[in-house]
């Protein structure tokens, strides 16, 4: 439950800065519209929701990992700092970890 906590307290964090577009200037420097950066927000939130809704924590966990792929591949793409490569793959591992976890349980 704890891993499950520190996963939902880092979306909702990152979904914030998103839908406040706080993270606006890193998105527009990647060429990406601030539509996408809107979307990819509510995407974390919708993903996020069914990460907890019992019996589709697995969905959830995929949408989460899909969205985590994404942002592993811009920030290679645009050789990004390295502290912000490994948080975003170590949240994709906690993801993984909590989905099979959960899947044994």
């Amino acid at each position: 439950m704890i891993l499950k906590l520190l996963i939902t307290l880092i979306f909702v964090g990152t979904s914030v800065l998103k839908l406040t577009g706080k993270v606006a200037p890193d998105w527009n420097r990647w060429g990406y519209p601030r539509q996408f950066m809107y979307a990819t927000g509510i995407a974390e939130l919708f993903a996020l929701a069914l990460f907890w809704w019992p019996g589709l924590e697995f969905v959830g966990a995929a949408g989460l990992g899909f969205v985590l792929l994404g942002a592993l591949a811009t920030l290679g793409r645009h050789h990004e700092g390295l502290s912000h490569i490994a948080f975003t793959a170590l949240t994709l591992l906690l993801v993984l970890v909590q989905s099979y976890l959960s899947r044994m349980a």
